[in-house]
This record gives structure tokens, sequence and C-alpha cells, in this order.
């Protein structure tokens, strides 16, 4: 079960950085990408760590905003990028059993990010990468409210990416994370420790060109880890979780594409299970 006070979500609606089908392609040194991300993700249970669910008088609802810069460059004859993000948002509608949470808004902590690709060849549309994301403790927090925007700890998420053209339509996307999480040393009301152990996530996509401008994707999602502890004593947060998602994507012109995808979790253990998701991103290219 969850320790009252705790923290009940993890600031931002993911637990770690999505990613998206074409995510590990590169562009040309000097090119620039602006993007915003208006996601929405309603839950409905909390599942702890045995599997056990909470469905009644409990959900929790989010909207966020995520503004995203990109610059593409390179080191040492190697493609590289050069990126930050902030989030900012609302999570409402929070209750656990009948016991209600706060509503709160404001901004999350922002995230700074710098990615290399060893080896990236066009021809065969192979790429592979590495990127580390800070994410920098700067959002809105308050220590007496069971839930925040801000987590008060650093973060560190290396993801390691390859994508593989299979064809010239269809194309497949794998990336694999390890997050350090950083104590949250006023958690609780009382300023006790919050810890957590690391998370592991591995996501999947297979995209294909349907049309000209056109790309439909299937994605999935795992996490693993993540225990969380206050004062020592285990909280009953983790970041179990299975997700299924789909994505659809159009370049309305050749430097703005539209793009949506939704996500479910089909098993969750350790939080609140996200029973929708919904995503829109705006991509302009300069």
């Amino acid at each position: 079960m969850v320790v009252a006070g705790a923290t009940l979500l993890h600031s931002s609606p993911s637990y770690a950085i999505d990613v998206n089908s074409h995510d590990w392609l590169t562009a040309p040194a000097g090119t620039n990408f602006f993007l915003n991300y208006s996601i929405y993700a309603t839950r409905d249970k909390y599942v702890d760590k045995a599997g056990n669910d909470i469905k009644k008088d409990t959900g929790l609802d989010s909207f966020v905003d995520v503004l995203r810069y990109v610059h593409f460059t390179e080191i040492a004859g190697f493609h590289a990028v050069v990126q930050g993000v902030i989030p900012v948002g609302t999570l409402y509608n929070g209750e656990l059993a009948g016991t209600k949470f706060n509503s709160t808004s404001g901004f999350g902590d922002p995230v700074i990010a710098a990615a290399l690709w060893p080896y990236a060849n066009d021809e065969s549309k192979t790429y592979l990468a590495i990127e580390p994301f800070l994410t920098i403790p700067l959002g809105q927090y308050d220590e007496s409210k069971a839930l925040n925007l801000g987590e008060n700890r650093w973060k560190l998420d290396l993801q390691f990416g390859w994508y593989q053209g299979l064809t010239s339509k269809l194309g497949m996307q794998l990336t694999y994370d390890i997050i350090w999480y950083g104590d949250n040393d006023d958690a609780a009301g009382n300023s006790a420790t919050l810890s957590q152990d690391n998370t592991y996530q591995f996501q999947a996509w297979l995209n294909y060109d349907f049309a000209p401008n056109w790309n439909a994707a299937i994605g999935y999602q795992k996490l693993m880890g993540g225990s969380e502890y206050l004062a020592g004593v285990a909280t009953g947060n983790a970041t179990d979780r299975d997700q299924g998602r789909l994505e659809l994507s159009t370049f309305v012109t050749p430097t703005f594409q539209i793009l949506g995808d939704v996500s479910h979790d089909f098993r969750t253990e350790g939080g609140f299970a996200e029973d929708f998701r919904g995503t829109l991103r705006l991509l302009q290219i300069f």
C-alpha cells in the first residue's frame, strides 16, 4: 500500500522518457526541431506490488503540455543533438480508496539531454544512438501535498536506441533505458527521505508508410523495478508495467508534422494504471 503523504505519481505522466516511432533518425547538422506535446491521461485503479487492485473511489487524471527544442549538430564527425524539455500541466481528480488528494498545476522539472550516434547509415536506414537525459529539480513541489508536478530530486535516464529500416516502407525501432534517482529529502510533509531503486525500460516500435506523407506504428513499452521507499520503508509504489501503443502521423508540409498516439496499460504493479493516454504532438522543422 501507499504510505500516507508519499508522492503517488512521479511528477510527469510517464515514469521515463518515452520515444515515438522515428525518434532515433537523424537530421543534417544545423537543423532545429520545435515540438509541442499535449498529453491527457486517465487512471481508474491503483495496483499494489502484490498485484491487488484498488478500484472503488480511486483514480487520477492529468493534462500536461511539454515544450521541446532539439538542435542537430556534429561531434568529431558523428551525428549529435542537444535538447531541452519543459513540462507544464495539472494533476486532478486524485483519489485512493475514497481518500481525496489535492489538485495541482504548474511547471514540472526541466530536462536537458545530448545524444550521439556512433553509427548512422542513411542507405540501410540503420541508426545507433546513446542519449543521457538529466532531470533538474526546479519544478513545482510542496512536501505537504501528495501530488506534485516536480519531484524535488535529480534523475538521470540513459537511453540506448536502434532504428532499422526493414523495407522501403517498413521500419523497426528499439530503445532500452536505465534510470537512476536521487533522493527527495523533503517528502511526506515531515522532511522524510524518499528514495527509489533503478528503473529499467524497454520500448519497441514497428512502423509502416502506408501512403505518401503518412505513417502508422504499433508499439510496446515495459517498465521494471523502481521500488520506492519512504524513510527506509517500502511505500508500495514501483514502476512495473506493460503498455501497448498506437501511433499515426502525417507531414502536412515538408517541415510541419502532426502526430497522435494512444496507449493503455494492460499490466501494472505498484502504481496507478493508465486506462487511457492520448498524445498530440506538433513538430516544426527549421
